[in-house]
Formats: structure tokens, sequence, C-alpha cells
């Protein structure tokens, strides 16, 4: 699998377990309702946080700015499937809906 369809949920706040490019990473996502928006964190299996409160917008690399050794090396992107590419709020993150999180492996980078 190259190109994986993250699964997220309308919970204001959830955590999960995800893997991507082979490794367990845990998926926090909390969302922000005075802003209207998504922010999400990642951690380790062991709980090692890695980043915190990262807003979910489309069309960047969300880890790029991030110098972290043990974040996924691919990309992880929030992908408009309309002509909308504003910031996601609720009940428009997800497979199926406004926008979708993406991740690209580190394979597709090569």
């Amino acid at each position: 699998m190259s190109v994986f369809n993250v699964p997220t949920s309308d919970d204001p706040f959830y955590t999960q377990v995800t893997d991507l490019d082979g490794t367990d990473y845990i998926l926090e996502f909390r969302y922000n309702q005075r802003e209207d928006a998504w922010y999400f964190s990642i951690s380790l299996s062991d709980e090692t946080r890695l980043i915190s409160g990262v807003k979910v917008v489309c069309g960047v690399n969300l880890l790029g700015r991030f110098a972290q050794e043990h974040l996924p090396p691919g990309i992880l992107m929030a992908i408009a499937n309309e002509d909308d590419d504003s910031t996601p709020g609720t009940g428009a993150l997800g497979i199926g809906k406004r926008v979708t999180l993406v991740y690209f492996d580190a394979s597709e980078l090569l």
C-alpha cells in the first residue's frame, strides 16, 4: 500500500492507532469549536509524544515542518475532494467527505 486514506471520526475528541509505513502511531484528534477546525497530535505506540496541536489544513504536508526522526517518513495531507479547500470543520473531515486525510508512504516519494 503506498497511498492510505486515514480513517477519521466526527467525535470532537478521539484517539486511534494507525499503521503508517509499517509502524503503529497513536493519532489524537481534537475539534476546536471556536475555530471550526481540527487539530491532531502524533505519539509512538508507547505514548511518547512526537508532535502536538497541528491544525489540519488542506494542500500541505502536515508533517513537513517538523524535524523529528521518529515521525512517519511519508507525507500526511488533507486533500479537498471538492473545489472548497478551506480548513475542514465539523462533519467535513473523513473518507467520502469534503476533505480526506491521506498518507503517502515513503516509497511514493522515490
